[in-house]
């Protein structure tokens, strides 16, 4: 869920894509980081860190960890709503599907609903919707059981 909160915002605010940006508290009113986009973790930022730790690499010497970043406040409503679309994609192939977070979850595509032969088809195919859907890219990994399927996604 790292990404997840930091993708939606830069997906619903254009002028933050391509810069690190933190989903969280403010640096100076003791907050958390909720989440960081790819672009901030380049620089060690990552979620549970504290805000003023995300904000200053050295607070003796007010040396910013990354320059630049933004820090915007979670809004869980639309997370939550957009992870609602995400799961309705997912049953559109199966009822096996065991939610992980907002944005993750373990599906048995063994036998389902499009009648599909191959997992990884129907994994490009539940890419593909939820890129088409909400504008996010999505990783999906194939495999035998849960802990080889989270090392294969792509």
């Amino acid at each position: 869920m790292d990404a997840f909160y930091a993708s939606v915002e830069q997906r619903d605010n254009p002028s933050s894509r391509g810069k690190p940006l933190v989903v969280g508290g403010s640096p100076n009113q003791r907050g958390v980081v909720a989440a960081a986009s790819y672009e901030a973790r380049k620089f060690g930022i990552h979620s549970a860190m504290p805000s003023i730790t995300a904000f200053v690499f050295d607070v003796a010497a007010g040396i910013a960890r990354c320059p630049g970043l933004i820090f915007v406040r979670p809004r869980f409503d639309v997370y939550r709503e957009i992870s609602t679309s995400i799961h309705a994609i997912f049953k559109r192939y199966t009822d096996l599907v065991e939610g992980v977070a907002l944005d993750e979850a373990y599906l048995d595509v063994t036998e389902n609903k499009q009648n599909i032969t191959y997992a990884s088809t129907i994994a490009r195919h539940i890419k593909t919707a939820i890129f088409q859907e909400t504008q996010l890219t999505a990783t999906a990994g194939v495999s035998i059981n849960k802990f080889l399927a989270k090392m294969a996604r792509e």
